[in-house]
């Protein structure tokens, strides 16, 4: 299983007008709560996280890795949706994900349809997936993020 991951709105829940805290390794802190449910999913899943989020381009996988463990989501590997090095590179999110799936298709040998993986993510744009992609879809709030109530939809 595959799990397609935003942070903003998913892990981090932190008001636009307040400032966002750190941990001691440098990157955002998430939302307890949320971060324990996503801690949930990853383990019953035995999940690979993809980054989808944003902040994907700030470290290499195994950076993120670090990071996601030090926040208590622990998982045998962590990629990224695409290779984008810089925030002009990253596309809308639709589209990034709709790039993912057809190469994995390739990959897999999988019909769309039949490939292993949910998205959680707040990202409006996944409004305009397909039905057969769309309803692998976990949407978030900002303000709330992961919740234990989708937490139980997921598993």
């Amino acid at each position: 299983m595959k799990l397609l991951l935003d942070f903003d709105g998913v892990l981090i829940t932190t008001p636009s007008w307040r400032k966002v805290t750190r941990l001691d390794d440098g990157f955002l802190t998430f939302n307890p709560q949320c971060a324990c449910n996503i801690a949930e999913v990853v383990a019953h899943y035995s999940a690979e996280v993809v980054l989808t989020t944003t902040h994907r381009i700030h470290y290499d996988n195994q950076t993120w890795r670090q990071l996601l463990a030090n926040r208590g989501i622990v998982t045998h590997k962590v990629s990224k949706i695409n290779e984008v090095k810089h925030h002009f590179e990253i596309g809308n999110r639709c589209d990034e994900i709709m790039q993912w799936i057809e190469q994995q298709a390739d990959i897999d040998n999988n019909i769309n349809g039949n490939m292993d993986f949910i998205i959680i993510d707040d990202d409006k744009s996944l409004n305009n997936l397909p039905p057969n992609i769309k309803n692998k879809w976990i949407q978030t709030e900002f303000m709330l993020g992961f919740t234990d109530e989708l937490k139980e939809t997921t598993l």
